[in-house]
């Protein structure tokens, strides 16, 4: 692994370019670490490396291009400078649009070079500054310490790198505001503007008006359903373009498998946010979260209303985890500052899903899991057998006895 004293990584099978480059980015105060073999140089970069790369194009084995692609799997961001002869100026400029940083023709200008370097290493540092602070964000800020939670945090901090469309749905209450929030005071276009509406008949007409106002920001819609075909037509070729003019994102109840299915949303409205359907679960299904969240919101109300904090005894946690929480974390918020002022949470509506006496066998906790997996592989690939089967690396049959086991059928993921 690369330190972070070393601002470059060199790729070049040249021992004399190496030298050469090497020199001179040294001389300019650059610490270098040099690589003669590109399919050395994966293992090396680690995801949170504040340096950049700089590789020749030409190298036997693996091009500049193909490290290149291997490389951005790992990390999308991470700058990556090509060096090209004549001949391969065209190869480089489509390279720039698959994601390279720049190119630079041989033979390199020195002074060119530094000033690319220079930008290159500016433009890393402010990404990994982001990365970390949304981290830390995340994990101050989205309470709970539920595998679900802790994979929400993950896919949230992932996502705030892109400007890809992304769908949040489940019940209200769950988080979906929340995680909208998220990705646009995390991403690129945190200084933008915010614009929410939840849509009806009534007011979809709006739609020019929202978009107009959301450029350089963030646009999010509940109820796409409500958009004419033309409207979302316009989403979809807004969404296309290689710099979209806004983050869309979408919130809803239901998976948007079911409102394609019902022909409520255009087939291709539903592939912009095909691989980012993000489900919010319930409280119900995250009875760890609940101490820590009633806790934080406990903690807020005491700190507004200029309250000593009161003890909260192991009955009254027992009764939080017991009861439904039909609003999910607004009920739970409110609950909690409710408790601030001496008024204690009522806890004679059990959840269905917590069992009194035993905690959740680890068996069902499995089956759940697994079924949650299977589904999202359905919905990803649209109920095609074959290609869910090769996703999950399991064979056919058992892949229909899983589903057989759950209940869950292929039509109705196919559009």
């Amino acid at each position: 692994m690369l330190s972070d004293e070393v601002s470059i990584l060199l790729i070049d099978d040249d021992a004399d370019v190496l030298d050469a480059y090497t020199g001179l980015l040294e001389q300019a105060g650059y610490v270098v670490r040099t690589c003669n073999s590109p399919g050395e140089a994966r293992p090396w970069i680690h995801r949170d490396w504040q340096g950049i790369v700089l590789s020749d194009v030409c190298m036997p084995g693996c091009s500049g291009i193909e490290l290149m692609t291997l490389l951005h799997q790992d990390d999308r961001q991470l700058p990556i400078l090509l060096i090209t002869g004549h001949g391969d100026v065209p190869m480089a400029v489509d390279a720039v649009k698959k994601g390279a940083w720049d190119f630079l023709q041989k033979p390199v200008d020195p002074g060119k070079l530094l000033t690319l370097v220079e930008s290159a290493l500016r433009e890393r540092k402010a990404t990994i500054a982001r990365r970390q602070q949304s981290q830390q964000r995340l994990n101050v800020e989205l309470i709970g310490r539920s595998e679900w939670v802790c994979e929400y945090r993950q896919r949230l901090e992932q996502l705030a790198e892109t400007d890809i469309a992304v769908w949040f749905y489940g019940e209200a209450g769950t988080g979906r505001m929340m995680g909208a929030k998220y990705l646009h005071q995390l991403g690129r276009h945190a200084n933008g503007p915010f614009i929410y509406q939840e849509l009806t008949s009534d007011n979809a007409g709006m739609m020019n008006e929202l978009m107009e106002q959301a450029k350089g920001g963030t646009l999010v819609l509940s109820h796409l359903e409500y958009l004419s075909r033309e409207q979302q037509y316009q989403l979809v070729e807004m969404q296309s373009q290689e710099q979209r003019p806004f983050r869309l994102i979408g919130i809803g109840h239901v998976s948007l498998v079911e409102l394609a299915a019902t022909n409520n949303i255009v087939v291709e409205l539903y592939y912009c946010f095909a691989m980012t359907q993000i489900l919010c679960q319930p409280l119900s299904q995250r009875i760890d979260d609940i101490e820590p969240l009633f806790h934080h919101y406990l903690n807020k109300a005491c700190q507004r209303l200029n309250h000593a904090i009161p003890e909260v005894g192991n009955d009254v946690l027992k009764g939080l985890t017991r009861r439904v929480w039909s609003n999910n974390i607004r009920e739970l918020a409110n609950a909690a500052e409710l408790f601030a002022v001496g008024v204690l949470p009522l806890a004679d509506t059990v959840n269905p899903r917590m069992h009194v006496n035993e905690p959740t066998p680890l068996d069902r906790r499995v089956e759940d899991i697994e079924r949650q997996i299977i589904t999202a592989a359905l919905n990803i690939h649209q109920g095609r057998i074959n290609d869910v089967a090769e996703y999950l690396q399991i064979p056919r049959k058992k892949l229909y006895l899983r589903m057989k086991k759950y209940g869950l059928s292929k039509e109705h993921y196919k559009l």
